[in-house]
């Protein structure tokens, strides 16, 4: 029997585009939530990004898909005054808003958080944006990267002497996208005990920083002398932890900081004089460069990461072969725990596809209905959801207060 997902039953009208706000509403769809979101007639840019999806009249394409599987979508001209006007009956029904325009431009629209709060005092509006609503960055227009370049997270990637380098993922957007599903459900929470909504504002620059772990405490405590540079290959605080690369030119990443972990690699690496060398923590990060350099000449001797991976393993040790993307594609485990689901898309046929990663005892997370073609629900939600008449919806369309499906 079918399980309801955790959020079967919620409501939530999303008013996102690109990644950050159609991440955060799409997990929410997978843990069962009905999600109706807004399209503007030529389609959210993830439309048009690689690789197409299915007929080319649906304008679908693989980074669409992923992020708005299980979701309707309707087209609204937001300035068309009859635009707004549904818009804000389907901020109504809905328990969630959930937004990523520039900061005050939901406002200059008539759809900000005072008009939606007057109308619904239950209402939950979720604001993310790169710097947030408020505060001295909050005017200052801004994308993943530039995030990633404020937070301080950039500066400790890369070579130490080299260039800061990007993660190679839309890590603000994602991020910031997990922090407001998380913040959502911290409002709905609150709701359930003051019976009122409130406006949660998620800024990808706070997210990335407060992500960063043990620099900024060290910093605080230090007056910032403590804080590191580029880790690289070689973590600076947790020694020995790292990646090494084996004869064939495979890497694997290792991390035996403790004491404990470090005695078992200098009997795993048959090096008792490291453990004299570097008998604590503090030895360790002192002078981590030699440590690494032994180690690393240590890995370069065996035939392939996955060698020395079970080698160590074999000691009690913690280490990975480093995986490419294109391996966990139909990776078993995570087929198993359903972080990879299938789905059923027109035009292609049933392909795996990433879902919300949480997992309950007694209620179901999975791929709702598979995306579909630019606000090709506009005259179902239209009847369903708001209850008009079909002489009402072709008056929309004709006043092209509306677009999309069905007109």
């Amino acid at each position: 029997m079918t399980m309801a997902g955790p959020y079967a039953g919620l409501r939530v009208f999303d008013l996102s585009h690109v990644i950050a706000g159609p991440f955060c509403t799409r997990m929410l769809a997978d843990m069962g939530a009905d999600v109706v979101r807004v399209e503007q007639p030529s389609g959210d840019l993830m439309r048009a990004l690689p690789v197409p999806v299915g007929p080319p009249e649906d304008h679908l394409s693989s980074a669409y898909v992923q992020y708005n599987t299980g979701k309707r979508s309707i087209g609204l001209d937001l300035k068309h005054e009859r635009g707004r006007e549904l818009a804000l009956r389907l901020a109504d029904w809905a328990d969630v808003v959930v937004e990523n325009f520039s900061p005050g431009a939901l406002d200059r629209l008539g759809l900000g958080w005072d008009v939606l709060h007057a109308r619904d005092a239950t209402t939950i509006l979720c604001s993310l944006s790169t710097f947030g609503a408020e505060g001295p960055y909050s005017h200052l227009s801004g994308f993943g990267l530039v995030a990633e370049a404020y937070s301080g997270l950039m500066s400790l990637t890369g070579e130490e002497g080299g260039r800061p380098m990007h993660f190679g993922t839309a890590l603000a957007d994602v991020n910031s996208a997990v922090h407001g599903l998380a913040a959502i459900g911290a409002a709905l929470y609150r709701r359930e005990r003051t019976g009122t909504g409130t406006h949660v504002d998620v800024s990808a620059f706070d997210s990335l920083f407060a992500m960063i772990d043990q620099q900024p405490a060290a910093g605080a405590f230090t007056g910032g002398e403590a804080v590191r540079g580029r880790y690289g290959t070689r973590h600076t605080t947790s020694v020995p932890s790292g990646v090494a690369t084996a004869a064939d030119g495979s890497h694997l990443a290792y991390g035996m900081s403790g004491d404990v972990f470090f005695e078992r690699l200098t009997l795993a690496m048959d090096a008792p004089d490291l453990l004299e060398a570097y008998p604590t923590v503090a030895a360790r990060v002192a002078d981590p460069g030699p440590l690494y350099d032994r180690i690393e000449a240590w890995a370069s001797g065996w035939p392939t990461a996955d060698a020395l991976v079970e080698h160590l393993t074999a000691h009690g040790l913690s280490a990975a072969r480093v995986r490419g993307v294109r391996e966990n594609l139909d990776d078993p485990h995570l087929v198993a725990r359903g972080t990879l689901a299938p789905v059923d898309q027109p035009g292609h046929g049933e392909v795996l596809l990433p879902v919300a990663p949480f997992r309950f005892r007694d209620a179901e997370v999975r791929p709702g209905r598979p995306a579909g073609g630019i606000a090709a629900d506009t005259a179902t939600v239209l009847t369903d959801v708001l209850g008009l008449d079909d002489e009402a919806v072709r008056a929309l369309f004709e006043e092209k207060a509306v677009t999309g499906g069905s007109s």
